[in-house]
């Protein structure tokens, strides 16, 4: 599957949770597309970044939680409190689609 299918089908997932009531989901198609992208991103470079770092689908969600949040909150992960918990939801509801690209 191409990147640009992937984040075509990440961002539509991005944009549902947003109608769903996730407070961190992007709520217009080009933050949804921007969104997409990092995660793909982050996804895919785990293993790289993350050497030391058990290769399972929780820790690579964290991550990608962390990695959203850094970007798309003011003061990053480190200032994201509680919200982490919606970024790591929103994550685990994209992360199957990206477990498909790397199986």
């Amino acid at each position: 599957m191409a990147n640009v299918e992937i984040e075509r089908k990440i961002a539509s997932k991005l944009l549902w949770a947003r109608q769903d009531g996730c407070p961190v989901a992007p709520g217009t198609e080009e933050l949804a597309n921007e969104m997409a992208s990092i995660a793909r991103r982050r996804w895919n470079s785990f293993e790289r970044r993350s050497e030391h770092i058990p290769r399972t689908t929780a820790n690579r969600i964290r991550d990608m939680a962390r990695g959203i949040a850094d970007r798309f909150e003011t003061g990053g992960s480190e200032m994201v409190g509680p919200l982490i918990n919606d970024y790591e939801w929103l994550c685990e509801q994209i992360a199957p689609i990206l477990s498909e690209t790397t199986d």
